[in-house]
Order: C-alpha cells, then sequence, then structure tokens
C-alpha cells in the first residue's frame, strides 16, 4: 500500500503549516526541545517491543506523550518520534480537529505495521524532519556532477541515509 500523490502532498502542506506555527526551523537537532514547544514530553520505555518503535497517548486537554524505545540509534529515534507526531496531528486531531482531540482517551498509538495510517505518519515524519525546500538546498550542497551524499544529507537532517534517500526519491531528486 502507498500513499497518492494527493495525500502526500497535503501531508507535506500540513508538515508546513505546524512548522510555520510553531516556529520550528531547521535541521530538527533537539526533537525533544519540539515536542516540549508543542505540548508534550518524551520518555523512554524499555518496555517497548521489537514490533514498536515508539507510541503516543494524550494526557490532559492540551498535553500528550511520546514514548520510545531507548534500544534505537538517535536517528531512528527521532524518525519515530516525527512519526508519533504524524498520528498526534493527523489522526488523533490535536490542533486541528477539536472534536477528534476532545474524544481522544488514553489509549496509545503504537508504530508498527503497514497500514495507512502508517504510512500517513510516515510521510508526516519525513516532511516534518526534511522539507522539501531546505533538502533541495543541502542536496545541492552535497551533489558533485552526478553523484549525491546522502550521508551527508542524513547527517544534517539527523535521519539515517535510507530516511534520506527516500524522501529524495519521493521529491524527484533521486532517481529510484
Amino acid at each position: 500500500m502507498a500513499l497518492n500523490y494527493e495525500i502526500k502532498s497535503l501531508i507535506n502542506d500540513m508538515t508546513s503549516e505546524v512548522r510555520k506555527l510553531y516556529a520550528i526551523d531547521g535541521p530538527i537537532s533537539d526533537i525533544d526541545c519540539v515536542v516540549r514547544k508543542l505540548g508534550g514530553v518524551v520518555i523512554e520505555d524499555p518496555t517497548i517491543d521489537g514490533f514498536s518503535d515508539g507510541q503516543i497517548r494524550k494526557t490532559g486537554p492540551n498535553s500528550f506523550e511520546i514514548a520510545v524505545s531507548p534500544f534505537q540509534t538517535e536517528e531512528r529515534r527521532n524518525f519515530t518520534i516525527a512519526h508519533e507526531l504524524g498520528h498526534l496531528f493527523l489522526h488523533m486531531g490535536y490542533k486541528t480537529n477539536a472534536e477528534r482531540w476532545k474524544y481522544q482517551d488514553d489509549k496509545p498509538y503504537y508504530r508498527n505495521g503497514n497500514s495507512e495510517l502508517e504510512y500517513q505518519s510516515n510521510e508526516f515524519a519525513a516532511a516534518f524532519l526534511m522539507p522539501q525546500e531546505e533538502y533541495r538546498q543541502v542536496m545541492d550542497r552535497y551533489t558533485n556532477g552526478n553523484l549525491v551524499d546522502t550521508s551527508e544529507i542524513a547527517r544534517h537532517f539527523h535521519v539515517s541515509v535510507d530516511a534520506a534517500a527516500n524522501r529524495g526519491k519521493w521529491l524527484g531528486y533521486l532517481k529510484w
């Protein structure tokens, strides 16, 4: 299952608006600070197993908690947290759908599986961490002829090489 271009574009537009609304400049080097700015907190939970790297739940009228496994790389942790923010804004209604948010209970969203909701949250995470305009500027800096150094792009955005490469492919900057 893959998201169509229109859905991806809408999600990218939403992430851009969230970053503007909360004055989040890139690259995001301290995602825990960003979460606090949004009204949440990140905790590390060693009981989170291999089926899920993270989860998010509502903790109050204007607050939430993201729990992440401490057994992942910093780059993976950043993507996991951004993915959970995707659930927060796209699926839980935080600051986007007052009625949906009002009726959220403390049931957590888990990061696993291949559902459309998971793909949407992955797209949110990629766009949140690697905005299109900034990605292009960074890519241009690390391109020599036909060669693009995706490891440097990944380092710039504090994500994995795979995440940086996939983002570049979807944006049409890199070949599949």
